[in-house]
């Protein structure tokens, strides 16, 4: 990991995801100005996939949710380097990256501080060839070994020691070949064991049924759940 400190800008990189790194790769304009923007995410905020030398990434900058996210829009309090959001996704990553785990692999990672804020972003290796499992389930149903499949996946994560701070259905993807990725590390952290690992598989049961009650013809239901659960608790 290679660091650079520009004034108020401080930049995490792993050079081996770029020919060479600019700090102009944190700016959507950049990449808009070489058209090499290939899509992009909108949900509560935008994420960016843009294409270098090397490949395929995704750009997302950080933004505050909740009541304090409209006054404070993507603006943090200053903490330690190290504890940033940034940096602190970063790291995480890093470590489940080195461990062979299904994530995306992190680039880089900036923040930008300002009297006693700052604002922050990540540069991520994309994913090839998948999909969340909300857009999935949308259109077709998963038999039970691809249930039980994504059961293991999340139980390598908590065998680990990894908190997912946001485990739901949108942040489970399956690609072409049908592996199962997470995604959005985002405040996630490492624990020792305990009851933290069910209270995060009911968050990610409330998820599916949140799904299910907001689309008809949701590919999902009761009897999948028991099998990720038996592929969960097999592994």
């Amino acid at each position: 990991m290679e660091r650079i400190e520009h004034g108020s800008e401080i930049i995490w990189y792993d050079p081996e995801c770029f020919g060479a790194f600019k700090r102009d790769y944190f700016e959507i304009d950049y990449w808009r100005e070489l058209d090499a923007i290939r899509g992009k995410a909108v949900g509560r905020n935008t994420t960016w996939f843009v294409e270098d030398e090397v490949g395929h990434k995704v750009l997302r900058h950080y933004y505050r949710g909740g009541m304090i996210g409209r006054v404070m829009e993507d603006t943090f309090l200053h903490v330690a380097e190290s504890k940033s959001r940034a940096m602190a996704e970063f790291t995480v990553l890093a470590k489940l990256h080195r461990r062979g785990l299904p994530v995306p692999r992190p680039c880089a990672a900036r923040m930008v501080r300002s009297n006693l804020v700052y604002r922050a972003d990540i540069i991520l290796t994309r994913i090839d060839n998948a999909r969340d499992l909300v857009a999935i389930l949308k259109e077709k149903a998963l038999d039970k070994r691809e249930w039980q499949a994504i059961g293991k996946t999340v139980r390598q994560f908590h065998d680990a020691g990894l908190y997912h701070a946001d485990l739901n259905s949108h942040n489970v993807l399956l690609d072409d070949s049908g592996k199962s990725w997470l995604i959005d590390f985002d405040k996630c952290h490492f624990r020792q064991p305990g009851s933290w690992t069910r209270e995060n598989m009911e968050r990610l049961l409330r998820s599916f049924r949140k799904e299910q009650g907001l689309y008809s013809g949701f590919h999902w239901d009761e009897q999948d759940w028991q099998a990720l659960l038996s592929g969960y608790r097999a592994s």
